[in-house]
């Protein structure tokens, strides 16, 4: 996700000044080759005005003990940890300036969604330059609700995930259905492209856009009812919801 973030930044701002730090020789050649500054230690001291946090919850107590400077930096420090509240981010860290962030893969595309919590002692200052600085990214939204942050997790975090799990089986049906590979890819991504453009313009329920394709007794209600008939909304829902209850988990594991 840090390489996403980096990306995104990068597009929305090609003259921002923009370090990754990645210890793993490999995923930092591959950093670099997206046009990205990378290095494999955090300096010391911190020049950076803005911090990502993009570990894993649970190499976070490994990151501090290697980076124990990271506890006198006194700038933004932004974590997209999934998991790690707040209250144990600024105590961890040190730091009063911390917002919670859960972006998505879309943002180096500048196309994501990412929500954003501040800590109760951020300054209007910093709450503003992390607004414009995530802006960039694509849909921007902040919560003052943490417990939303799990929620954001599963359905954020992961929904291009799950878009492109649903792509995958219209993707494996053009196939089948005597479609070459490179035209199968080229409908499933425009369809997808096409109606996340009608459900923005509607900004409706999105099942209103699924009932105005259908005509009763036609090709694709038939296709709906088995749909329904296999519960596959309800299994959607469940699957996120067993998500949003890892990210909890994640956090009382750190």
């Amino acid at each position: 996700m840090g390489s996403a973030i980096a990306l995104g930044l990068r597009r929305a701002n090609p003259e921002s000044s923009i370090l990754a730090i990645e210890p793993d020789a490999v995923r930092r050649a591959s950093i670099i080759n997206g046009g990205i500054t990378a290095i494999e230690i955090l300096p010391n001291p911190i020049a950076s005005e803005v911090l990502f946090l993009a570990t894993t919850p649970q190499d976070f107590s490994s990151f501090l003990e290697i980076n124990p400077h990271i506890k006198k930096y006194k700038g933004i420090i932004i974590s997209v940890m999934a998991g790690t509240c707040i209250s144990e981010l600024t105590d961890r860290l040190n730091c009063s300036q911390v917002f919670r962030a859960m972006p998505n893969l879309a943002c180096a595309e500048n196309e994501g969604v990412t929500i954003v919590l501040a800590a109760a002692s951020v300054t209007q200052s910093n709450s503003k330059k992390v607004k414009n600085l995530l802006s960039g990214l694509g849909l921007l939204l902040f919560i003052q609700n943490e417990k939303l942050m799990h929620s954001a997790t599963a359905l954020v975090g992961g929904g291009p995930a799950y878009l492109s799990f649903f792509a995958a089986a219209l993707y494996e049906y053009a196939i089948s259905s005597g479609f070459e590979k490179a035209s199968a890819l080229l409908i499933t991504a425009q369809l997808m492209s096409g109606t996340s453009r009608l459900l923005k313009l509607a900004q409706d329920d999105p099942i209103k856009l699924c009932e105005r394709v259908m005509t009763p007794g036609g090709t694709t209600q038939q296709a709906v009812n088995i749909f329904e008939k296999n519960q596959i909304k309800k299994t959607i829902i469940d699957g996120l919801k067993t998500a949003c209850a890892r990210s909890a988990t994640l956090g009382r594991s750190t």
